[in-house]
């Protein structure tokens, strides 16, 4: 019988592949549109998407989170899960339809009719995909899920490149989406192996609705600080300049987003499997909080550095406005990955409403703020806005966690940052003198952004199989499990 152990282990190496492949295609992907779509373009599909993933969420109704969270559960609550999703996206799809002619109006945008209709459909695959998804990771498939998640990706963005050589616009950006969610569809529910029933099963779905609302108020709140902001700036900023938001925004999640969710998606289930163990529960969360900033302190730092280098690779020439946005909002990532470390938490313990407070008050503050300062102080005014708010936001995490663990505030964050601020220090006096000798020599930025990474990495392969204390606890203990495997299958 696999153990929890077992299975983090096993989970992280293929949502590893996973994030690492999705990463690349997609830097790959934006890199190219970037260079053949307007920032309009960017813009108009921002608007777009925030009316998407208002339906998403009703589409998803957090089914697949309850399968995972609920102990036990029968071939019915699969069922029931199915149908009240599919409903939901069918409703929200038709509410669509009818809709996009007043969102249209109100951004004085035309174009928006026919986009937000035909990007709508992402809402009835999306109904299917979440609950496949569920059983996947609830059952700890996640070779079959990464699988079909990085052949769906590679394919539809393949499609969408195509398409905007081809001139097409927005609608290459538009298509890609749908091929994306689409093919995940129909993979995930091939793999999750789901026996049909054809009868409405009122009672399993009440059981799981009782988590799965809660997850919708939790993923309301998300929408609004994410998808939903845009709309918000979407009435404020031109779409030229909501497209060029809307771009730094995206590039500033990836790290905290792909590590983080690798972290959701194993710790997750893993956590649910432990809800009442109160004491191993507490360190996995440890470990996971002091991991995640031992790997993403030091890249903000780094990035912050080289934030034109990756404004001109990403995106081009074109979108040189980015990079102080970028370098404002990057200081952020630490602080979102405690949020999902913290949202695990909860969710795994079933306490879905206090996290729901805890968003609500952060969701206020981050619209209010971001919005005020956007009108007065354009996109640098909204920058600002969003970093101060993720900091708000990440006060609102240790009080609440503290709370379900009882313990202290150095035990629960400050012991796991404290090897990630000292790594952070020694990568900053690495940059600065790396950077300050190729200004004396005269070395071309890009240059010495690539001689800084191969160096990097091979200083970081180095210390890691010599030297692995040197990267900090979390990194060396890390280090030594998978070494310590790898000797085992040798």
């Amino acid at each position: 019988m696999n153990t929890i152990s077992d299975k983090l282990k096993k989970s992280g190496f293929w949502q590893s592949v996973e994030v690492i492949t999705l990463i690349i295609t997609r830097f790959v992907f934006f890199a190219i549109m970037a260079r053949l779509l307007s920032k309009e373009d960017f813009g108009l599909m921002a608007i777009a998407s925030g009316f998407i993933a208002v339906g998403s969420i009703f589409a998803e109704s957090g089914m697949g989170s309850a399968l995972i969270q609920r102990k036990n559960i029968s071939a019915r609550h699969i069922n029931a899960a199915f149908q009240g999703s599919f409903l939901f996206g069918f409703i929200f799809f038709v509410l669509m339809l009818a809709f996009a002619p007043l969102a249209s109006r109100f951004f004085e945008e035309p174009e928006l009719i026919l986009l937000i209709r035909v990007i709508g459909i992402n809402l009835i695959a999306l109904s299917i995909s979440s609950v496949a998804i569920g059983v996947l990771h609830r059952n700890f498939q996640f070779k079959e899920a990464s699988i079909v998640t990085i052949a769906s990706c590679i394919i539809s963005y393949s499609v969408g490149v195509y398409l905007g050589t081809e001139n097409y616009g927005v609608w290459s950006l538009v298509i890609a989406t749908l091929l994306f969610t689409m093919f995940k569809s129909v993979g995930f529910f091939y793999f999750a192996k789901v026996k049909l029933l054809f009868e409405f099963n009122y009672k399993e779905w009440k059981d799981l609705f009782s988590f799965g609302s809660g997850m919708i108020l939790l993923k309301t709140t998300s929408f609004l600080s994410s998808s939903g902001l845009n709309l918000f700036l979407g009435k404020i900023l031109s779409p030229t300049l909501l497209g060029v938001f809307d771009r730094a925004s995206y590039i500033k999640t990836i790290p905290s987003v792909y590590f983080g969710n690798i972290l959701d998606k194993i710790m997750f289930p893993a956590m649910s499997e432990i809800q009442d163990e109160e004491e191993k529960l507490s360190k996995i969360f440890e470990f996971g909080i002091g991991l995640s900033n031992s790997v993403l302190m030091p890249l903000t730092v780094f990035l912050v550095f080289f934030s034109n280098e990756v404004v001109q690779i990403l995106l081009g020439n074109q979108w040189n406005e980015t990079v102080l946005l970028l370098q404002i909002m990057f200081c952020v990532i630490p602080f979102s990955i405690s949020g999902r470390m913290a949202d695990s938490v909860i969710r795994s313990k079933g306490l879905i409403y206090s996290n729901v407070k805890r968003k609500l008050i952060y969701v206020c503050f981050l619209l209010i703020t971001v919005t005020t300062s956007a009108k007065f102080y354009g996109l640098i005014g909204a920058a600002i806005a969003v970093t101060v708010s993720y900091m708000f936001n990440y006060i609102l995490v240790v009080i609440l966690v503290k709370r379900i663990f009882n313990k202290t505030f150095q035990e629960l964050f400050l012991k796991p940052m404290i090897p990630a601020i000292k790594l952070s220090i020694v990568l900053a006096v690495i940059v600065i003198v790396f950077k300050s000798l190729f200004n004396i020599w005269g070395g071309s930025d890009l240059l010495c952004f690539i001689i800084s990474i191969v160096f990097l990495s091979g200083l970081l392969l180095f210390l890691a199989y010599k030297y692995p204390s040197y990267l900090g606890e979390y990194n060396r203990v890390t280090i030594e499990k998978v070494l310590k495997k790898k000797h085992k299958s040798n």
